[in-house]
């Protein structure tokens, strides 16, 4: 069993709604709490082939100035073309295949820190796969991903930052009504939080009849193809291109 000491709120005390504190709400912010969870160092650092892949970039990097910053898992990486898909703004992405937020997390400074984004979006939903070895639950995640944005507001003041929704897929349709739950959680997250904003991909990935559409993946059914990248990039680029410099 490892120790992760990560930044966190406690909130003591139930609320009639989840974030709709007032002065009478019981709320403590902690500097440290102790999560304890089963994950060794081993799985933790799975990925350091594509971390030590960006620590070189970053060091060549001589211009670390966008206008987006994208962060997150395999649908950020395997985005082809995502360039082209939001020319002409400026991107960085720094997402790796299969990362969940608490090894980003871990990997906070190489991913995240350093750069001087205008807007960061930010999609990983591999904490709710559908692994009963590694994943978190519903509550726990969601205060991973809290923590992850505190940092991002921390180290990025006044720069806005997107979370897309969780999307459904039919490779993890068992893990649809959970995904459902974090997006609710999330969207309420933003609705109070300053430059923090929810992004719904996934309603757009059912059709008229509230069938999710097939045609928009992979043959893995999990990742997505181009026309799925089409869908995610008419909803996401408008509300980037204020941010072109």
């Amino acid at each position: 069993m490892k120790k992760i000491v990560v930044f966190l709120f406690a909130l003591c005390g139930l609320c009639t709604s989840l974030f709709s504190q007032t002065s009478r709400d019981t709320v403590y912010t902690h500097e440290f709490l102790e999560l304890y969870h089963a994950d060794d160092l081993k799985w933790m650092t799975r990925d350091q082939v594509a971390i030590d892949r960006y620590i070189d970039e970053n060091r060549k990097l001589t211009d670390k100035s966008c206008d987006v910053l994208f962060l997150g898992s395999s649908s950020i990486n395997m985005w082809d073309g995502i360039e082209q898909d939001f020319a002409p703004l400026k991107i960085i992405r720094r997402s790796y295949g299969g990362s969940a937020v608490r090894d980003m997390l871990y990997h906070y400074n190489v991913i995240a820190r350093g750069y001087r984004p205008h807007a960061i979006v930010l999609y990983v939903e591999n904490d709710l796969s559908g692994d009963v070895r590694h994943d978190l639950t519903v509550g726990e995640t969601f205060d991973y991903l809290r923590v992850f944005v505190n940092r991002l507001k921390r180290d990025y003041k006044g720069v806005p930052v997107y979370m897309l929704s969780y999307k459904p897929s039919p490779s993890r349709a068992k893990m649809i009504p959970k995904q459902k739950l974090i997006n609710a959680l999330l969207e309420e997250y933003a609705s109070v939080t300053p430059n923090v904003y929810f992004v719904d991909v996934a309603s757009s990935m059912y059709d008229a009849e509230g069938n999710l559409r097939q045609d928009i993946y992979k043959p893995d059914k999990l990742h997505l193809n181009r026309e799925g990248y089409n869908l995610w990039t008419s909803i996401l680029k408008p509300l980037l291109m204020r941010y072109k410099q």
